[in-house]
Formats: structure tokens, C-alpha cells, sequence
């Protein structure tokens, strides 16, 4: 990332909204950045994005001299969106965005015959930090997954169960997509009784773990083991939260204490921002350059939440808090 991250932000803004690889400026020439010839500033922070881009670029000058063009060809265009979004996720401290390979493995558990190989490579990946909780949150891909279920194969109930337990699929949209034939596929499978066909019983084995991660989660009521709709949001359940409009009661220090929802969504993004740069989040306290006294508070319920929540690495509580105050 760029060190002055502000001044990157500032730019990426109206660079994405306008370009980002959007427009095709000739055949075969697809623009992500256009910089006035005079914005020294703006073509330094345009050249020190682009330094470690893994997809060829090129620049040149406009045909009245008055731009600078940064471009890429078709081949590197896909490649280059991602990159370009996934930047601007790391600037500005928020969620990044599914990689292609990463979605690829996600196809994979949707639609390949060895569906829980390709889920066991997406925990490996959460294993080694490279992805976080919540990567499978596209309501599309989380529907797939739930109708696929329904065609009852037993290597399909284990990769979904391993992407449950690992928290990669997404929980907001998990009980936003669940419906009632959902949970009674559920049910009718963990009352089943025991088979003789290990196959089989692996099949009931791994409902009944996908069960016990839906009631940890509260998406399932277990007085009635049907869906919870006294719920909004899973998360938000899951840690305690209670959002209501603009502002996101939490306790602190045994107290329930009441912040703007902004003002935690920043805390959020501040923390992440600089996990993403590489600083351990077992060293932030108040005294951190970045605190001010707009974030002081939520940064103080995030770091005593994290902390006692031992199962969770930061970067994974950080995605579900910001999830558990989705609007």
C-alpha cells in the first residue's frame, strides 16, 4: 500500500467511479487511471499503485497532451478491476473483495463432483489467514449452496458443514436465503436414525454438526429447531450487538454504552486498515497515534470483545462486527 494512505484514497475515489477499467478508450485499451499532465502528486500516487500491479500496464499520453493514461488490454482487464478494487478495500481498511481464484474454489464446492476437496482448500486458505470469515456472501452462491443441499449428497453435507464451521459462509446471508424447506431437510435428516452405510451415517453426522453451528448462531430457534426470526442479523446475535438505526449498543466494562454506528464503523476500519499494513493487533491500545476520541470508545468494546472471544482471529471478528451492524 501506498504510506500516505489518505492521499490514495482521495485518488482511487473518482479514479474508480470514472475509469477503474471501465472504458475502453481504443481497441483492445481499457483506462484505469487518467491524470492531468500538471497533477505531479496524482501521477506519483498513479506510478506507486501500478509498481506491484501483477498485470501488465502501460501509460501514455493523451492525443492534447493535457492527460496521462494509465491502461491495460483485454487479457489483463479482469485481473485489473480486482486489483483495483481490492486496493481501494486495502486504503480504506474495509472488507476485500473474493479474488477470482477464490471464487473459482467456490465454483468448485457448488458444482464439482468432489465438492468438499474444494471446500478443505478454502479452510487451509482461512487456516493460513489468506481468507477471512464471511468470504462466501454473494446471495447467489449462498442460495446454490442451500439447493444443492436438497439433492442430498453426503460429500456435499460435509463441505458445507466445513465451510459453516471455518465461518466462510456468510451468516447475514445464510438467514437472509434460509426457507422453511431448508430447515426441514435439516431436521428430517438429523431424526433419522443410525445407518449401517458409513456413507450415509457421515451424512447425518455432518447435518447435525451444520445444525450446531446454525443454533451457535441463533439462526435456528432451539425451542422449535426451525428458522429464528426474532432475529435480524446472526451476528449481531452471535456477539452481543443490539443495532438500531444509526447507533450500535455494546457493553463496555459491564455497561451497555450506546455509538454512532459511523463512528464504529470507523473504529473497524481503522484497526483493519492497519492489520492490513502489517502491525499485530495484540499491540493497538488508546495510546495508538491512529485512536482519537471519535473511535476511542468502540476501540476499546472491539479490543475487550476480541479478547475474550479466543476463537476468533481479529481479522475474522473484525468481518463479523462489521457485518452485525449492516444497514
Amino acid at each position: 500500500m501506498p504510506p500516505d494512505l489518505p492521499a490514495a484514497l482521495r485518488f482511487l475515489g473518482p479514479q474508480l467511479r470514472d475509469h477503474g477499467g471501465q472504458a475502453e478508450i481504443a481497441p483492445d485499451c481499457w483506462l484505469l487511471f487518467a491524470v492531468e499532465a500538471a497533477d505531479v502528486a496524482g501521477d506519483e500516487i498513479a506510478r506507486t499503485l501500478l509498481r506491484d500491479a501483477p498485470f501488465a500496464h502501460h501509460a501514455g499520453q493523451s492525443e492534447d497532451e493535457g492527460w496521462t493514461l494509465f491502461y491495460v488490454d483485454t487479457a489483463a482487464r479482469a485481473d485489473a478491476v480486482h486489483w483495483l478494487d481490492d486496493v481501494a478495500k486495502l486504503c480504506a481498511g474495509e472488507i476485500r473483495p473474493v479474488s477470482p481464484a477464490q471464487q473459482a474454489l467456490i465454483h468448485d464446492v457448488l458444482a464439482s463432483a468432489a465438492p468438499h476437496r474444494a471446500a478443505k482448500q478454502l479452510a487451509e486458505l482461512h487456516a493460513r489467514g489468506e481468507v477471512t470469515a464471511g468470504l462466501v456472501r454473494d446471495p447467489g452462491d449462498v442460495r446454490a449452496l442451500l439447493d444443492r443441499l436438497h439433492v442430498r449428497e453426503p460429500l456435499f453435507f460435509a463441505a458445507f458443514h466445513t465451510l459453516l464451521a471455518d465461518g466462510l459462509l456468510d451468516m447475514l446471508t445464510l438467514h437472509r436465503q434460509l426457507i422453511a424447506e431448508d430447515v426441514q431437510l435439516k431436521n428430517e435428516i438429523v431424526k433419522a436414525g443410525l445407518s449401517q452405510d458409513p456413507f450415509l451415517q457421515s451424512r447425518q453426522d455432518a447435518t447435525a454438526g451444520i445444525r450446531n453451528v446454525l443454533l451457535t448462531f441463533r439462526i435456528i430457534n432451539p425451542l422449535d429447531q426451525q428458522k429464528n426470526t426474532a432475529i435480524a442479523n446472526p451476528y449481531a446475535a452471535y456477539l452481543e450487538l443490539v443495532c438500531v438505526g444509526d447507533t450500535v449498543t455494546a457493553p463496555l466494562d459491564g455497561l451497555n454504552v450506546t455509538v454512532p454506528r459511523e463512528d464504529f464503523l470507523h473504529a473497524i476500519h481503522s484497526i483493519r486498515r492497519n492489520l492490513y499494513q502489517g502491525e499485530a493487533f495484540a499491540s493497538f491500545d488508546t495510546q495508538a497515534p491512529w485512536i482519537n476520541e471519535r473511535i476511542a470508545r468502540p476501540f476499546r468494546f472491539i479490543k475487550q470483545l476480541l479478547g475474550s472471544r479466543p476463537e476468533l482471529t481479529a481479522m475474522d471478528g473484525l468481518n463479523m462486527l462489521e457485518r452485525a451492524v449492516e444497514a
